[in-house]
């Protein structure tokens, strides 16, 4: 079976075909690819008599009716989201906005932009919507620009005026947790990958840490996450390099019109994808986070303030948070731009050594496009990944399990030539 699932497509079939098999292999990469010494650390389970078999199926079948009957938006419509804020924002400024509009995939193909190759690169990129004049801006747009505007302005002007190295130092510190702890190991690789699994109160803390990280709430970050690589530098992709290196970067979070309306070749949009696994199984949690995130967001903004004052704020909370979210970024943009590919996939995603030092093995996005249920990221010994020696540390004291890592031959099946 597991041959079958791993069989390469060949490149004469056409595109559609090859993101179908290329989903079948991220499937199965999901269900086998736990190598033994994930398998060793599996809890055991006693076994139950026949009619406690039963209950317990029957328990099963109707939690699985209720998660498949299950849906959540991407984006919350609760007062404590970012989007609530983008609203309020707008209206207390007076800022007129315009309503979504359906961008079709005619316009954007037809976009009146030259393409171009980025230099050391071999891709084609094509802008397909003015960045900045001739085009509507929504609540979300003007809230998103708004924000990032005064962030930058903040950090730009204020980091060099309250330096000092304890700040620095706090700085560094909180970029680990939220971005090693928050958006690598759990945001990424535990919530949408789910590529091991932690006792609940573990999980609900590296949660709350890459919710700190301000990139939004785990459901929202997951969902996209998810169509990304459903979809990966396909016309149907939110922030693919294919579209403009700004676009990847930041500049599909100013234009909810262009992100909103990438479906798929079935007319699906990331709204439809079910709710994520962990949402399912913790409704509460991560409903109460949804809900309350932006005020958390203040939160962390007057913890900094009451702890080192005016540094600490500036240092602590929006130099980190802009340098976490770049860091992220970069792995969007540079990183299916740059780099090498040691596997054969159906996307631009390659292996980058520097972004990978930067943000704690995700750099090696190339093997994670290849299996994207991999725990480890890093798949040679040279290929440094701190997210998953915290995991791989985790999974000796007990705290982790399910650690998925691709096997040998499963990664020789994909490897391409000479590599």
């Amino acid at each position: 079976m597991a041959d079958k699932a791993f069989a390469f497509t060949s490149d004469v079939l056409p595109r559609q075909a090859l993101r179908q098999n290329a989903a079948v292999q991220q499937r199965a990469v999901s269900q086998l690819c736990l190598s033994p010494i994930a398998k060793s650390t599996v809890r055991l389970r006693c076994h139950a008599s026949p009619t406690q078999q039963q209950d317990t199926q029957q328990q099963q079948q109707q939690q699985q009716q209720q998660e498949e009957e299950l849906q959540v938006s991407r984006v919350s419509a609760s007062g404590g989201s970012r989007r609530a804020f983008s609203q309020a924002f707008c209206k207390l400024a007076g800022i007129q906005v315009s309503p979504m509009q359906d961008i079709s995939p005619q316009q954007l193909a037809a976009a009146p932009y030259s393409t171009y190759t980025p230099p050391l690169a071999s891709i084609q990129v094509q802008q397909k919507r003015p960045y900045w004049r001739d085009r509507s801006w929504t609540e979300t747009d003007v809230g998103y620009l708004s924000f990032f505007a005064a962030m930058h302005a903040v950090a730009l002007v204020g980091a060099p005026l309250t330096f000092s190295w304890d700040a620095l130092q706090v700085m560094l510190g909180g970029y680990v947790v939220t971005g090693m702890l928050g958006v690598s190991m759990s945001y990424h690789r535990q919530l949408s990958h789910k590529s091991f699994r932690t006792p609940k109160w573990l999980e609900y803390f590296l949660a709350y840490c890459g919710a700190l990280a301000f990139e939004g709430d785990p459901i929202e970050w997951a969902k996209n996450h998810t169509w990304h690589h459903q979809h990966s530098d396909s016309t149907a992709d939110r922030h693919s390099p294919r579209d403009g290196l700004w676009h990847a970067h930041m500049g599909w979070l100013f234009d909810e019109s262009l992100t909103n309306t990438r479906r798929d070749s079935s007319g699906n949009s990331k709204e439809s994808l079910a709710a994520p696994w962990f949402v399912k199984e913790s409704p509460e949690f991560y409903g109460w986070l949804r809900d309350t995130y932006m005020y958390h967001m203040l939160g962390q903004m007057l913890f900094f303030v009451a702890w080192g004052g005016l540094p600490y704020f500036v240092w602590g909370f929006v130099v980190r948070v802009l340098f976490t979210m770049h860091m992220t970024w970069l792995v969007n943009s540079a990183v299916h731009v740059w780099g090498c590919k040691a596997y054969d996939t159906d996307d631009d995603s390659r292996n980058n050594a520097l972004v990978a030092l930067l943000v704690f093995g995700d750099g090696w996005h190339n093997n994670h496009h290849a299996f994207p249920a991999s725990a480890a990221h890093g798949l040679e010994w040279w290929q440094f990944d701190a997210s998953y020696c915290v995991i791989r540390a985790l999974e000796l004291a007990g705290l982790a399990w399910d650690v998925r890592r691709p096997t040998q031959e499963q990664k020789q099946r994909l490897r391409v030539a000479g590599r």
